[in-house]
């Protein structure tokens, strides 16, 4: 079935009387988020589209008053288009939480979905990818983990790799040793970690190694 686009106007906050018009369709993602008089206007062809990430910075001070709600996409130019809106005190809280999930499920089916797909046709045929820092080969995983007084490279072979999934991240680890070999990917930080969860947890499920 084919992903239709999606069309909203997005108020970055009740500071804010403007309405920014956002459209993602299946050739392009336009959003005007800029404040330039003559050059408001951000255009990405689905086909410069590298990766993305996204998710929600809370404002408190002894209580949470707000929340921004973030969506990073960037080309192959390293330029990036951000989308983001702003609630305090609850204010349109539903409204915008159901404009999150609807930006996201958009982002997802009409881009990287794809992108994904082509990733994993990739590994079939026996090709290393790699999603951000991440490598993905034949013979497992290579994650970058943090040692005391460097980074250090660590393969984790397929029957060993193993995953756990959190509300914000998305983790690697040794089965074999958890505690030295692990690694976590923020949603909100780290360039694709939607699609490398999907690519990873879709291998091991193929693979017989976890089951969702």
């Amino acid at each position: 079935m084919e992903t239709k686009e999606l069309k909203v106007k997005i108020r970055r906050s009740f500071f804010d009387n403007y309405e920014r018009p956002l459209h993602l369709h299946p050739e392009f993602i336009k959003f005007e988020d800029k404040d330039l008089v003559n050059n408001s206007t951000t255009i990405f062809k689905s086909s410069d589209i590298k990766e993305f990430r996204y998710g929600i910075h809370w404002y408190s001070y002894f209580f949470v008053f707000g929340r921004e709600y973030q969506f990073y996409i960037r080309n192959f130019n390293n330029e990036v288009l951000k989308i983001r809106f702003v609630t305090y005190f609850g204010k349109r809280k539903k409204e915008y939480n159901m404009l999150y999930e609807k930006i996201l499920d958009s982002l997802w089916d009409l881009y990287f979905r794809k992108q994904v797909e082509k990733f994993l046709s990739d590994f079939e045929k026996g090709e290393c990818i790699q999603v951000g820092e991440v490598n993905i080969n034949p013979e497992g995983i290579i994650i970058i983990i943090s040692e005391i007084t460097k980074q250090e490279k660590k393969i984790i072979l397929w029957d060993n790799v193993r995953t756990h999934s959190y509300m914000t991240y998305f983790s690697i680890y040794s089965f074999e040793n958890p505690r030295e070999i692990n690694r976590g990917y923020l949603y909100k930080e780290d360039w694709n970690t939607y699609v490398l969860y999907s690519i990873v947890r879709t291998i091991l499920r193929n693979k017989n190694i976890e089951k969702y």
